[in-house]
């Protein structure tokens, strides 16, 4: 996630299984996310899967928040590379 970003988050953890859900304030497209993972061999696979995922929605959430109401728009601040 880029430095700065406003995260309210409230992660959780049993044997086995990790989660977390929080509200993201991504410019102009704040977004509510919750993520569970489990059946995990290894409780690091459920926060590395959680954080791809994260990792993942913020990127579509940033473009979103970035287009104009018409589509996409391309700009000197695209991190989407």
């Amino acid at each position: 996630m880029p430095e700065g970003l406003r995260v309210a988050d409230k992660p959780g953890s049993l044997e086995g299984v990790r989660n977390d859900s929080g509200i993201v304030f991504a410019q102009n497209r704040p977004y509510v996310i919750c993520i569970m993972a489990s059946y995990l061999r290894k409780e690091r696979d459920g926060e590395d899967t959680i954080a791809r995922i994260s990792a993942t929605a913020h990127r579509m959430f940033d473009r979103m928040g970035r287009a104009s109401e018409y589509g996409r728009v391309v700009s000197p601040n695209d991190t989407s590379h």
